[in-house]
């Protein structure tokens, strides 16, 4: 730890009577951080004013505000407006999020690449066709994959989501044809740790890159802005509104295409007999949205949009495990690195499919839930 980390860490924790309210902090903070993704600064402010609520009550912070992770979920409910709400996806992530975490992924898997040659080949790579475009087809699917499409659909760009989609598996197609079909090409030695060097900046990239202008960025000239604040009359304005409705309960809050066809469907209904228009009737679409996606059928959508994910990471654990089976080499560095891979991966993949099991299995709250949350 860094002399400024320690200075960090102190000022921190400067005013907490005793450690554990320092812990209950950090347990409210993170829970705050990781179930409902607060707003810059509000955590910072809640902690503060918890910490003087326990010093003037004389009391540790536990006994007088109770569980931190409940305590995180009333300041949620009470203190996080609806249009911050309305912006993060069923799965609790803010605009931006997800690309530049695909850039931190990404970069350590370069990084993971050069660790691995290092061990295996020895301080000079070589690099060039297939060894180098393999694992710059890996990183770019995994920002593909885990960055660009998951940010289209929460900005209730639908269609451009599916493009990519459809982009991502001709290029590993393709990819594959080329892998066994085009002869090795020209190699070039490099030293390992350059590509330690293009995993940081990648890492660097997701790091500093602000999120909300990537949120805007895949936004785009996708959303008629005219129709759904409202500044375009009549029926084209609605019809606008009405189409913007669908894309946001489909992306950004995980609906099945029915249930947010039933949605808008009401909507339309509401509209027809009330002859007003749509932002009159029903406000801010992406508010109405959030409106609309709350409710115990949350957290099953949530689970149901990491199925596919979970499906993909599983086929390629297998293909991992079979691929280090098929030829084993227990003399090989590079043996028991992947052997290494394999067992996190594993431990990995268990865990994320107990939890995500844990969300999906009918219980009375996820079978009270249907409705327009299913």
């Amino acid at each position: 730890m860094t002399s400024t980390e320690n200075v960090e860490n102190v000022e921190r924790n400067a005013g907490w009577p005793s450690g554990d309210d320092v812990r209950w902090a950090a347990e409210f903070e993170l829970a705050l951080a990781v179930e409902h993704n607060p707003p810059e600064g509000l955590a910072e402010q809640v902690l503060e004013e918890a910490r003087l609520t326990a010093v003037e009550a004389g009391a540790p912070v536990r006994e007088v505000l109770g569980d931190p992770a409940a305590y995180a979920a009333t300041v949620a409910a009470e203190r996080i407006d609806e249009a911050h709400r309305s912006s993060v996806d069923v799965e609790g992530y803010a605009p931006g999020d997800r690309f530049t975490s695909s850039l931190l992924l990404a970069g350590a898997q370069v990084g993971l690449f050069g660790v691995v040659l290092w061990a295996a080949n020895g301080l000079w790579i070589r690099l060039g066709w297939p060894t180098g475009g393999a694992g710059l087809l890996l990183a770019v699917l995994i920002v593909l994959v885990t960055g660009v499409v998951p940010e289209l659909r929460a900005a209730g760009r639908l269609r451009a989501g599916r493009r990519v989609v459809a982009c991502a598996a001709v290029l590993v197609v393709v990819c594959a044809a080329l892998f066994t079909a085009v002869p090795r090409g020209p190699q070039v030695s490099v030293p390992a740790p350059s590509l330690f060097v293009a995993g940081a900046l990648l890492g660097v990239l997701g790091w500093r890159i602000p999120p909300t202008a990537v949120g805007r960025w895949f936004r785009g000239r996708g959303v008629s802005a005219e129709g759904i604040r409202g500044d375009r009359e009549g029926a084209a304005g609605d019809e606008a509104w009405l189409a913007r409705l669908f894309a946001l309960l489909r992306g950004r809050h995980g609906m099945s295409a029915e249930s947010a066809r039933r949605c808008v469907a009401e909507a339309r209904d509401h509209l027809a007999a009330s002859g007003g228009s749509a932002v009159g009737e029903f406000g801010d679409v992406e508010v109405y949205a959030l409106r609309l996606g709350e409710g115990p059928g949350k957290t099953r959508r949530a689970a149901r949009a990491e199925v596919i994910p979970t499906v993909l990471f599983t086929g390629g654990l297998l293909w991992w495990g079979i691929d280090l089976l098929a030829t084993p080499e227990p003399t090989s560095l590079w043996f028991w690195a992947k052997a290494l891979v394999l067992i996190a991966g594993g431990w990995a993949w268990a865990t994320t499919t107990w939890s995500l099991w844990q969300k999906l299995r009918p219980s009375d709250t996820g079978r009270g839930g249907g409705g327009a949350g299913a």
